[in-house]
């Protein structure tokens, strides 16, 4: 069984007759207060800086979460994107 991740420019494929995939999972706002004041007042560049620091680090893929109160998941996910 394979697991294809697609964007505009990369396919990225999981399965277990390939290379390992790294994904990372940095880009969560639960238990990091920075993170949660940072996607509530719009600011994106730790997002940035963190999600740069992951690609660096080896990341292949991005789990991105903005699930905190007070914030519209469906207007703020494609600007963090």
């Amino acid at each position: 069984m394979e697991t294809k991740l697609t964007s505009a420019t990369r396919e990225v494929i999981i399965s277990g007759e390939r290379p390992t995939v790294l994904i990372g999972e940095r880009i969560n706002p639960t238990g990091k207060r920075k993170l949660t004041e940072a996607l509530q007042n719009g600011d994106l560049e730790l997002v940035r800086k963190e999600a740069l620091n992951q690609v660096q680090a080896g990341a292949n893929v991005l789990d991105i979460n903005v699930g905190i109160l007070d914030v519209d998941e469906t207007d703020l996910l494609p600007k963090v994107v």
